[in-house]
């Protein structure tokens, strides 16, 4: 087993109740998170619906380090901002139309 998951950068994924999968991050999802949120403070985006295609692989986004973020990762961090009253997830049927809109 990972040692403690290797303190918040790593977690088991699959179906409940399995390890089958373990996601390794670079950055912690919270670090994502604020990047993102002062991405979106500093362009003007808050209190804008924008898709999650759009924030991973969208032409503002071209240059900041979460460009091209994998999408479980990109998800995880919009969770962690919306466990934090700072974002609101819509979620659609994929990530190409699952939105999210980030408050100052």
């Amino acid at each position: 087993m990972l040692h403690s998951n290797m303190l918040g950068h790593a977690v088991w994924s699959g179906p409940k109740g399995t390890k089958e999968t373990c996601l390794v991050y670079w950055r912690k999802p919270d670090v994502w998170a604020n990047m993102i949120h002062q991405w979106a403070t500093d362009r003007g985006f808050c209190n804008t619906v924008l898709t999650l295609y759009e924030l991973a692989n969208g032409d503002d986004t071209v240059g900041q380090e979460f460009y091209n973020l994998d999408p479980a990762t990109l998800r995880r961090s919009l969770e962690v901002l919306q466990s934090q009253g700072r974002a609101q997830l819509f979620v659609g049927s994929s990530d190409d139309d699952t939105g999210v809109k980030i408050f100052p």
